[in-house]
C-alpha cells in the first residue's frame, strides 16, 4: 500500500511544477523568459509619415529617412518596431529589412536606411510594433519612387574673347555646351544680346537646339561701332539653367558703301530693242554702260500694274531702304519714252527682292520725274513704250552695275 502511494506522488510532482512555471510567466510578463502571446494584449499599427505614398525622392538625397507614428498597446512590455521595403507591393521582394528598432520620442520613430536605393523604380515600405511576445499588424503599405534629376549646367562662353572687336557686324556667338545629367529632354540654348550689361535692352534673342559638344548663334545685323553685352543659358522647357557670365564685344566701324557705278561708254546689248546710244537718261543713273547680266522673260500691263519678269528676279544684290535694313530693295524699273522723236529714259519705281511687279496707276511719272521730261509723261494707249529693269539705280541706292535688256511693249 505505501508503495502504491510513492508511485502516485511521483506521477503528480511533474504536474505540479510545469503548473507553477506556468504561473511564475504569467506573473511577470517583462520576463525575457516569455515564449508566446499573453493573452489580451492588444497592438496598433503604426502610421507612416514620411516619405508619404506617392512621393518622389530625388536619387542625389539619399539614403531615405523613413519616419512613422508610433504605436499603441495595452501591454506592458516596450515595443519595439519591424521595417521593410519592397520592390512589389505584396512584399515578395524585400530590399530592405529591419528588426528591434527602439521607439523614438515625440511620438514619431525614424529609420534612416544605410544605403541609397536604386533609382528609376517605385518601392513599397511598412513596419509593424511587437513586444517580444505580442506582435500588431504591419501598417498600411506606402509607395515612393526614387529617380534620378535632371540637372542643367551653365554653358561657357567660348567667342567672341570678352571685350573683343568682332570682325562682322554678325557675329557668330559660340559657347560650350552646359553639362546635363538625369532624364533631360531636347536641350536647346537661349541667346540674348543687348546694349546694357544688364541685358535690360535686349537688342537680338535666339532659341538654338544643343548642338554636338558646342552651340552657336548668329544675330541679325547689329549696329557699328557698338558695344554689345550677351549671355546664354540652357533649358529642356521642363527645367532652366542658370545664366552664364556676361561677355561683351565691339561691332567694327561701318564699311564703306559700294561706290556708285561711274557713267561707261554706252554698250548695246545684242537683245536690247532700243540703241542705248540713241537713249538720253534724265533720271537715275547712267545704266547704258552697265552690264546685261538679266534677260527679259515678259513684260506688260497688268491691270493698274506694270510686270516685268526677268531672268535674275530674286537673285540680284539687296541694299536696306535708305539704311533701314528691316525694308529691303532689289532693284528699280524702267521707262523710256520716245517724245519729239527722241528716246529719254528713267528710273522709276523700287522693288523689293523677287518683286517684278509695280502699280502704276494711269501715270508713270509718279516714280519721281519731277523736272524732266518724263515729269509729265503718261503713254498713250497703243503707244510703243521701252521697259527694262536694274540693281538700285537713283537716289544715292547702289549695290552692283547690272540691268536687263530693253524691250518695247505697247501700252
Amino acid at each position: 500500500m505505501r508503495y502504491a502511494w510513492m508511485r502516485l506522488l511521483l506521477l503528480l510532482l511533474p504536474v505540479t511544477v510545469f503548473a507553477a512555471c506556468e504561473q511564475a510567466k504569467s506573473a511577470t510578463p517583462l520576463s525575457p523568459s516569455i515564449a508566446g502571446p499573453i493573452a489580451g494584449v492588444e497592438i496598433s499599427a503604426p502610421g507612416p509619415v514620411s516619405p508619404s505614398a506617392g512621393t518622389k525622392v530625388a536619387a542625389d538625397t539619399q539614403p531615405i529617412t523613413l519616419v512613422v507614428q508610433n504605436a499603441s498597446s495595452n501591454g506592458v512590455r516596450p515595443l519595439n518596431y519591424v521595417f521593410q521595403v519592397a520592390s512589389d507591393s505584396g512584399f515578395s521582394s524585400v530590399v530592405f529589412s529591419q528588426t528591434g528598432v527602439t521607439p523614438g520620442e515625440g511620438g514619431r520613430t525614424q529609420l534612416r536606411l544605410p544605403q541609397p536605393l536604386a533609382a528609376e523604380r517605385v518601392y513599397y515600405w511598412r513596419v509593424r510594433a511587437i513586444d517580444g511576445a505580442n506582435e500588431g499588424e504591419f501598417s498600411a503599405a506606402a509607395d515612393f519612387t526614387v529617380f534620378t534629376p535632371v540637372v542643367i549646367g551653365i554653358p561657357a562662353l567660348t567667342s567672341p574673347a570678352d571685350g573683343a572687336t568682332v570682325a562682322t557686324n554678325k557675329p557668330t556667338l559660340d559657347v560650350n555646351n552646359a553639362s546635363v545629367s538625369g532624364p533631360a529632354g531636347a536641350i536647346h540654348y537661349l541667346f540674348e544680346v543687348a546694349t546694357d550689361g544688364g541685358m535690360g535692352n535686349r537688342v537680338a534673342v535666339g532659341d538654338v537646339l544643343a548642338g554636338s559638344g558646342h552651340t552657336s548663334f548668329v544675330p541679325n545685323e547689329l549696329a557699328a561701332s557698338t558695344r554689345f553685352f550677351w549671355r546664354v543659358r540652357a533649358f529642356d522647357f521642363a527645367r532652366v539653367g542658370e545664366w552664364s557670365a556676361v561677355r561683351s564685344f565691339v561691332t567694327p566701324a561701318a564699311a564703306a558703301g559700294p561706290t556708285p557705278p561711274q557713267p561707261g561708254t554706252p554698250t548695246p546689248a545684242p537683245n536690247d530693242d532700243i540703241d542705248v546710244r540713241n537713249i538720253s537718261v534724265v533720271k537715275g543713273e547712267d545704266i547704258r554702260g552697265w552690264a546685261v547680266t538679266s534677260t527679259i522673260t515678259s513684260a506688260g500691263r497688268s491691270g493698274g500694274d506694270l510686270c516685268i519678269n526677268h531672268t535674275k528676279a530674286g537673285r540680284w544684290p539687296t541694299v536696306g531702304w535708305f539704311g533701314d535694313n528691316s525694308v529691303l530693295v532689289e532693284g528699280n524699273q524702267w521707262f523710256f519714252a520716245n517724245i519729239g522723236g527722241k528716246w529719254y529714259g528713267g528710273a522709276n519705281e523700287w522693288l523689293r527682292p523677287g518683286q517684278i511687279c509695280k502699280n502704276m496707276d494711269g501715270h508713270v511719272g509718279q516714280g519721281g520725274y519731277g523736272g524732266t521730261l518724263l515729269e509729265s509723261w503718261t503713254p498713250a494707249p497703243g503707244e510703243i513704250v521701252g521697259v527694262a529693269m536694274s540693281t538700285p539705280a537713283r537716289a544715292g541706292q547702289w549695290t552692283t552695275a547690272e540691268r536687263t535688256n530693253i524691250v518695247l511693249i505697247r501700252w
